[in-house]
């Protein structure tokens, strides 16, 4: 897993919304499956997820149509399919984005071979290695569903 973390909120905050994850990745194989998890770090160090979403890479384009990953290539993953939340995230708490393999005994099981996964097995196996790029030309990025208050409003 890869961990970031945000600065502590200098102030409370009200999220109410979508969280969007845009990220450049490679992988030197021609599919895998990945998960992403944000969760609330607070003051005292206990921690509460917020959200989550997974996406296969032959569907990072098209939920429709699978397209195999070329290995090596930096390509654009946009996780678009985390639930709705609202929650007010408290002043010096922090947010973690976790990413790394979704690899359960409740999702059917990914090779990483690039054939058709209901139909491979353990001797189709394949290790991917994943490179998350985060700089100036591959900008990966959250985008946080930040609650605006209506005009007037005190708090």
């Amino acid at each position: 897993m890869l961990v970031y973390h945000t600065p502590a909120f200098k102030q409370d905050a009200e999220l109410a919304g979508f969280f969007k994850f845009s990220a450049w990745i490679a992988l030197d194989q021609p599919d895998t499956d990945i998960a992403v998890f944000i969760y609330e770090i607070k003051a005292g160090g206990s921690s509460a997820l917020l959200t989550q979403d997974m996406l296969r890479a032959r569907y990072r384009k098209s939920l429709r149509e699978p397209i195999l990953v070329k290995p090596g290539a930096v390509e654009r993953y946009d996780f678009d399919g985390f639930n709705f939340i609202a929650r007010r995230v408290a002043k010096g708490s922090r947010l973690r984005l976790a990413i790394g393999p979704a690899n359960s005994k409740y999702m059917e099981k990914n090779y990483n071979a690039g054939g058709i996964v209901a139909e491979e097995s353990g001797k189709d196996a394949r290790t991917v290695n994943v490179k998350l790029y985060h700089d100036s030309a591959h900008p990966s990025a959250v985008y946080l569903p930040i609650a605006v208050s209506p005009a007037g409003a005190s708090h």
